[in-house]
């Protein structure tokens, strides 16, 4: 009699399981991780990544800039194929930090990945460098997104590269983004991608009255603050074109040509138009190793493999300014700590140190695992900024040096501590977690 009643409900269960759908079966999934591996304090590690890095709820937390702490909220991922090409990912998280700042948002990235034809070799196997190279390449890739965030602290010092740590100001910034964009590979398996954005993009500052240091209207005029609490609208467009490469195991070539027109929509003599040349150099000290699940069913497992690299990094960027017109000073590129996006240049000064419309730096660092997955780092940055493109010449470089540690996960560095030195001004801590590393979804460049 127990044995029927058994089977009866097993069968009764078949129907809903066949029913459920993917994004119900995700849940149920990610319900039975949390409760076997929070039940025990065996199970810690592997409950933290769970919470953070879970799919489809989870919890996002991460720096949303510098100044304004560590925000904290709900996220959530869910990843759909669409027929046999198409893979699609959505992303909606909303965090507040510690100092009352908040960045909202959700994410849609579409990617196509064809077919890849399969081919039959027979008689003898060929010489391992004669078989095809198998790995990841480029794809068609679509991205949409809407995010708001407000930034309550942020520190101003003039534009140029002259100014004074005596006059810092702060103020606060809403900035809206609504848009989207396309990376698109060219020539079979060059590594050419072309690149496209059209974004609408709303500012709102504002002053900031709550600390020691001034306001950024007391300190400075509009025309040592252009755009000065004035709310503007601009329609952004962009183009470029990427290379991504692998050349043999000894080099990895990242380059990224982009102009952007920004067009004011509120007041067209904020219009202007913006050059960025990217160019990463990367030179692994050992050949490539992949870690690979031993069965279909299981999930890519991490490996601590002694892996180290070589990076030399240089960033142009020029802004073309029409007769009468003004960039908005939030909109113009920093050097100094970190930047609006996170990004860190010069790190041993303060952050947003240096601000001008354009920026010439250059970067050598060396990365290396030291034991397990904790590695130790070492980078030098020699930069400047200017307020005309003539002044971006070959001299008068601030330079900043930072010895730092890294804890790898995934063959990347996921967290790490840098220790910065050596500008002048002082030293600087500057401590990062990888997106990658919480399931962060692309945001746009709030710049």
């Amino acid at each position: 009699m127990q044995r029927s009643l058994a089977i009866l409900l097993l069968l009764a269960c078949v129907p809903a399981f066949a029913d459920e759908t993917q994004l119900q079966s995700d849940l149920r999934r990610e319900k039975e991780e949390l409760a076997s591996n929070c039940s025990s304090f065996k199970g810690m590690f592997g409950c933290a990544q769970t919470v953070v890095t879970g799919k489809p709820l989870h919890l996002s937390i991460g720096s949303v800039a510098p100044q304004n702490g560590v925000g904290f909220g709900p996220g959530f991922t869910y990843d759909k194929n669409l027929g046999e090409n198409w893979r699609t990912n959505t992303t909606v998280d909303a965090v507040v930090t510690t100092n009352q700042s908040w960045r909202a948002g959700a994410y849609f990235k579409a990617f196509y990945m064809p077919h890849e034809k399969v081919h039959v070799i027979t008689g003898p196997a060929p010489p391992p460098k004669a078989l095809p190279e198998i790995g990841p390449r480029a794809v068609p890739t679509f991205n949409l997104y809407v995010q708001a965030i407000s930034l309550n602290k942020l520190d101003y010092y003039g534009l140029g590269a002259s100014t004074s740590r005596q006059n810092l100001a702060l103020f606060g910034l809403t900035e809206t983004i609504l848009g989207g964009n396309v990376i698109y590979p060219i020539l079979g398996h060059s590594g050419i991608s072309l690149f496209g954005e059209l974004n609408g993009r709303f500012f709102d500052p504002r002053g900031r009255h709550a600390d020691k240091s001034p306001s950024v209207e007391q300190v400075f005029s509009e025309p040592a603050a252009p755009g000065l609490l004035r709310q503007l609208g601009y329609f952004q467009a962009g183009e470029g074109v990427r290379f991504d490469r692998e050349i043999g195991d000894r080099l990895s070539l990242d380059y990224r040509v982009t102009l952007q027109q920004f067009q004011g929509v509120t007041d067209s003599r904020t219009s202007f138009q913006r050059f960025t040349v990217d160019a990463s150099h990367e030179f692994p000290l050992y050949r490539k190793q992949r870690s690979q699940a031993r069965r279909t069913s299981e999930k890519p497992h991490f490996t601590f493999n002694r892996e180290g690299s070589i990076g030399l990094r240089a960033l142009l960027t020029e802004s073309y300014i029409p007769r009468g017109n003004e960039i908005p000073f939030y909109l113009q590129p920093t050097l100094g700590g970190s930047d609006i996006n996170g990004d860190h240049w010069l790190s041993s000064y303060p952050d947003y140190r240096f601000r001008a419309p354009n920026l010439l730096v250059f970067r050598g660092s060396f990365e290396h695992v030291i034991w397990g997955p904790i590695g130790g780092m070492f980078q030098a940055d020699y930069g400047k900024v200017a307020l005309s493109q003539g002044d971006l010449g070959f001299n008068h470089f601030r330079h900043s040096y930072g010895l730092g540690i890294t804890i790898r996960g995934g063959g990347i560095p996921a967290v790490s501590i840098l220790f910065a030195f050596g500008g002048g001004e002082g030293t600087h801590t500057i401590a990062n977690i990888n997106p990658a590393l919480l399931g962060g979804a692309t945001r746009p460049s709030l710049y």
